[in-house]
This record gives structure tokens, sequence and C-alpha cells, in this order.
């Protein structure tokens, strides 16, 4: 990353340092007029006084520009003044002593001003040369905190796309090991399935991972998910999803279903014999899209004490985008394991 200094020049902003500098003007040409009331003399003082301390500015903050960030310490910008203040001093008695400007007393006059008027300029480049620091720490702090909040979406964004393919590879298998049952004995139903492997994941790869879908368009990957477990697993397998009407004003990440949908195959199938009816209920609650997915279970076997990777790898994505524990709820009551996604709205 190329370092940039200009916003330490003394160009960077024209407006506060003619204020600054027309103040100076104003102050020094006010002192001298009133101890000599000579109105030529007290202007040409002034004007000078003012173009050395600009010099002085200039100088301090160009030194400063190149000085290395870090803790401010007052100690460069007093050096670093009072040797500016100094040699600028020293070269405007020069240009009093030299008789150029023909004011008679001005010598004198400066000589007996000359510790204040140094005193003045080394407090006021002092004063410019903390500024100056400060705005390059200022200036470094925030740049680290955009690498950092960078650095931390990259994590996430990788986490993410790590967790998703976790679950992908996992369904195709168990689709792709059908499919070869299937071959042999019916292979009807494999090429069905073969075209609803298709179909689906053509579907997830038109998802944009950082994009967020409307919940109806989400149902119909889910019912084409559905549809193939159903080919692999017959008539046990009857599904229902139940919609709001009208689904498409209702968000959420994309594919963030499929890891309930799985939990309850899996355990509901799994876990119980005779026809298994898994039911996916959509509403909303206040400014929340609440997603229920119900599955029978064997309580003795307790699923909801091992709900295993799929609900762990989702609460963690929620986690992740929302920066919430609360999200996702499960229950077991009766027989009937349910498990509830909750998702804020983005207003």
């Amino acid at each position: 990353m190329e370092k940039s200094h200009e916003s330490y020049l003394i160009n960077d902003n024209y407006g506060d340092h003619v204020i600054f500098l027309l103040t100076v003007f104003a102050g020094v040409f006010g002192s001298t007029y009133y101890w000599q009331g000579n109105l030529e003399w007290s202007t040409v003082d002034a004007l000078l006084s003012t173009i050395t301390l600009g010099i002085g500015v200039f100088l301090i903050r160009l030194m400063l520009n190149y000085y290395p960030v870090g803790k401010i310490k007052s100690w460069p910008t007093i050096l670093f003044s009072l040797t500016i203040a100094g040699i600028l001093t020293f070269l405007n008695r020069l240009l009093w002593e030299s008789g150029w400007l023909d004011y008679t007393d001005a010598l004198a006059l400066f000589d007996t001003t000359i510790f204040l008027r140094g005193t003045v300029i080394t407090l006021l480049l002092h004063l410019i040369g903390l500024i100056v620091l400060s705005d390059k720490s200022s200036t470094k702090d925030l740049n680290m905190l955009q690498q950092e909040e960078i650095r931390q979406k990259l994590s996430t964004d990788a986490e993410l796309h790590y967790l998703r393919q976790q679950m992908q590879p996992h369904f195709l298998f168990n689709s792709l090991n059908s499919i070869n049952a299937l071959l042999l004995r019916d292979p009807e139903r494999a090429r069905e399935m073969v075209q609803g492997l298709a179909d689906f994941y053509r579907g997830n790869l038109k998802m944009d991972p950082k994009k967020w879908e409307q919940v109806d368009n989400e149902m119909k990957i889910i019912g084409q998910y559905l549809k193939l477990e159903k080919i692999r697993f017959g008539h046990r397998l009857k599904y229902e999803i139940n919609l709001p009407e009208n689904p498409s004003t209702l968000k959420l990440p994309s594919l963030m279903v499929q890891g309930l949908v799985e939990n309850a195959v899996k355990h509901g199938l799994y876990g119980v014999t005779g026809d298994v009816l898994i039911q996916i209920d959509v509403s909303q609650k206040d400014n929340d899209l609440l997603i229920s997915v119900h599955n029978p279970c064997d309580g003795d076997l307790g699923q909801a004490s091992g709900t295993g990777f799929g609900l762990e790898s989702l609460q963690r994505r929620l986690f992740l985008v929302f920066g919430r524990k609360d999200l996702l709820e499960y229950q077991e009551v009766d027989g009937q394991f349910t498990a509830t996604l909750k998702i804020p709205q983005l207003r």
C-alpha cells in the first residue's frame, strides 16, 4: 500500500491557513502600531512577521510529515520549533540590520522584542506540530481499524464459505449412493433423481452467498431437495411447505434453511418407522421472519441433545452474519421435534 503524505502538507486546507496568517498579521500590526504609532512601519513589521511564521509553519509540517508515526511525543515538536524559530528570527533580524528597510529605530525595537518574538513563534510552531502529529496518529489508527475490519470480513466470508461447502458434499454423496442403488432395480427413478439433482445444484449455483434471497425462492430450492429425498425414501417421506400471503417481501441469507431440513429428514426418517411428515411453516412476527421445521422423532433417542453438524453449523453461520446466538431454537414435545429459525428483516 502506497503511503501518502498529502494530508499533512501546507496546501491541504487553504482557508484555515489564510485565517491563521491574517490573525498573526493583525496581532503584530496592532502591537507595533500601539508602541510606535507608525502605520507604514507597523505594516512592514506585520508583513515580515507573517511571512516568517508562514515559512515556519510550512517547514515544521514538512519535517513532521516524514517523522515516524507512533506514540505522540512533545520533544520532536519542541526541538523542531526551537530550531526553526531561532533560524527565522535570526534571518529576520539580519534583514532589519542590513538597512534595506529604511526605518529609524526599527532594529532597536526588534532587539527589544526579539525574545518575545522567538518565544511566540516557538509556541505557535509547537502547537501546530502537535496538531500534525495528532492528525497522523489518528489517520494511522483509522487505517488500522479499517484494515482490521477488512481482515475480519475476509475471515468471516471464508468461514461462511467453509460452512456452506461442508453442507453440500454430505447431501451430494448420499444422493449419488442412492442413484447407484437405483440404477439396477429402478432405472426410471434413478433417471428422475439425476435430473432432480441437476436442477437442485443449478438453483444452488445461481444463488449468491453474499446476497439475501426472497423466502419463496429459498423454499423452491428446499422443495427440490425434499423431492430428491422423496425419491430416495419413497412413500415414507411426505412434506408440506406453508408460506404466508406475501412471501416475496420476506428475505433471508441464501441457503440458510437447508441445514434445518436436512436435520429433520435425517432424524425423522432414520429414527422413526412408518410414514414421516416434514412440515415447514413460514411466518412473520414483528420484524422477524420465522421458519419452523417439524419432524417426528423417537423421544428415547433424544434428538434435541444430538442435533449434529447441521444445526451447529447453522448456529455458527447465524452468529457470523448477525452477531447473535438467540436466532435458532429447537424443542421436542410429544415425539415432535421443532427447530425454529428467526431472521431479522433489514429495514
